[in-house]
């Protein structure tokens, strides 16, 4: 017989649910291909699904009550967003302006080889 109450039993759940969707989330992230990619996007959203339920009942339980955000927290956890963004776009336009400079150098050099080799 187990020693274990149903709270314990479902909290265990609830965190082994959470690590699994964290895993193929993982996964799903190093896909090499999009065949590959859509099916483990597809088992991700499916551990979603079992994990909301497990929540839901626990919720329902009073096992894990929801607790409201404060709305400073909301809205500073907007800006960090909004802020990583920001960066994020800012960093691929670079990378984006980086890169055509060194494909014109690279055409600039077969050139002035091409030049070179008549």
């Amino acid at each position: 017989m187990s020693s274990y109450d149903d709270k314990t039993m479902m909290t265990d759940m609830l965190a082994s649910q959470k690590f699994i969707a964290q895993n193929y989330n993982n996964y799903a992230t190093e896909c090499a291909t999009k065949q590959s990619k859509s099916k483990l996007m597809k088992i991700l959203g499916e551990e979603h699904e079992i994990q909301f339920k497990i929540y839901e009942h626990m919720n329902a339980k009073g096992w894990y009550p929801e607790t409201p955000a404060a709305q400073d927290k909301i809205n500073e956890a907007v800006q960090q967003h909004i802020s990583g963004a920001t960066n994020i776009t800012k960093t691929a336009a670079k990378a984006k302006k980086s890169n055509t400079s060194l494909e014109k150098a690279s055409e600039k050099t077969k050139k002035s080889t091409s030049k070179k080799s008549k």
